[in-house]
């Protein structure tokens, strides 16, 4: 019998059932705890925020990609406005998932993007010396962009709901 189950030698005779349902308790609060691994994994990284950041992203980056200025330019800019609305709107802080989210979509945006070109022969021989290197830097470009305008979105949300 344990200290925390006082009541468990009432269940039976030999103790046997009182055991097993001493461990079945202490294994539901050991779940429960709010310090718990799950719990902790889920304050990390939430994945229906990176779903939703992800959609929101690639919509960004489609409706920034619209715009005929510089380039691909104004796809990031779209990207950064996507997010800008995800920190304005969201009470809970998930950089992690933005961050994630603005990364694969600029690569899956621009990757798409070279792949549907007119000089396809070109594109692939470009990619076939150094995609792994430009994917790594339109990672990186995208997952900034991300960041920037959702740490921009959070920051007014926070002087919005800031009691003066």
């Amino acid at each position: 019998m344990s200290r925390d189950d006082p009541l468990g030698d009432l269940d039976g005779a030999d103790g046997a059932s009182a055991r097993g349902s001493a461990n079945a308790s202490r294994d539901r609060r050991r779940d429960e705890r709010p310090g718990g691994l799950r719990a902790r994994a889920r304050t990390f990284f939430s994945p229906r925020r990176f779903l939703l950041a992800l959609v929101l992203a690639a919509a960004g980056l489609f409706v920034g990609g619209l715009v005929p200025l510089v380039g691909s330019l104004t796809r990031f800019v779209g990207l950064a406005a996507a997010t800008f609305a995800l920190g304005v709107a969201s009470a809970r802080r998930c950089y992690v998932e933005v961050a994630l989210a603005g990364a694969l979509a600029a690569v899956g945006s621009v990757l798409l993007g070279l792949l549907t070109s007119a000089f396809l022969p070109i594109t692939v021989d470009f990619l076939a010396r150094s995609g792994v290197a430009f994917a790594l830097a339109v990672a990186g470009i995208g997952a900034l962009a991300g960041l920037v305008g959702y740490y921009f979105g959070r920051d007014l949300r926070a002087g919005f709901t800031r009691s003066l």
